[in-house]
């Protein structure tokens, strides 16, 4: 049986993806490895990072302490796995309190500009007031995935740029919490709960005297 070039890809694609789900698996992100009943894990700081968002404003590792996060690598011409994660982080912008901020780091940024991601925000009904799409150098956005424990390799001549799956939970302290398969159902109720999870820990305490 022949394959034609573009079919030949999608399989090549998939089989690459299939290998690096399986490294990742061996290593920190075993479901639920992170995870007790008692607490998350902290699996290590989110590294320091200045990239653009969709209105060409910069947004940094720091602007972002203070609240709890999600996090994502994705680009808009993805023809794999990137339209679906976006709807899945669609759903989780509608479910989750408006504490928690979303963050989506384009792995092409040749092609996605601040105007691009703009698009692609809207199309996706992105409330842009806590859900921010992220440009740069993507070198450093392909260092920013490693530094956050996934997977990213840059597009060759024989393959599309190949990326990790998984959502990534940061608390507001800047530190990775857990990571989710986006196409888990089970995943994301574990990621909707420990976002929840938190939020309630970085809340500050109530004073004894307030109202109730």
């Amino acid at each position: 049986m022949k394959f034609g070039p573009k079919k030949l890809a999608a399989i090549l694609w998939c089989g690459v993806v299939i290998a690096m789900a399986s490294v990742i698996g061996a290593g920190p992100w075993r479901r639920g490895a992170w995870r007790t009943p008692e607490r998350l894990a902290i699996l290590g700081a989110v590294p320091a990072f200045q990239f653009h968002d969709q209105d060409d404003q910069p947004v940094t590792h720091a602007s972002l302490r203070g609240s709890v996060w999600v996090a994502d690598f994705i680009f808009t011409q993805c023809a794999g796995p990137c339209p679906l994660m976006t709807v899945k982080m669609a759903a989780l912008q509608k479910s989750l309190p408006p504490q928690v901020k979303f963050v989506s780091f384009s792995l092409d940024p040749e092609h996605d500009t601040p105007a691009a991601l703009k698009r692609y925000a809207q199309m996706f009904s992105a409330d842009e007031s806590r859900w921010k799409f992220l440009t740069g150098d993507q070198e450093a956005i392909m260092a920013q995935a490693r530094g956050m424990l996934l997977a990213a390799l840059p597009a060759t001549f024989n393959q599309p740029i190949i990326h990790d799956g998984r959502f990534v939970l940061i608390d507001g302290q800047g530190r990775v919490r857990g990571a989710y398969l986006s196409n888990d159902p089970q995943s994301l109720a574990d990621l909707n709960r420990d976002a929840r999870r938190l939020v309630a820990e970085d809340a500050p305490s109530r004073p004894l005297d307030a109202p109730q």
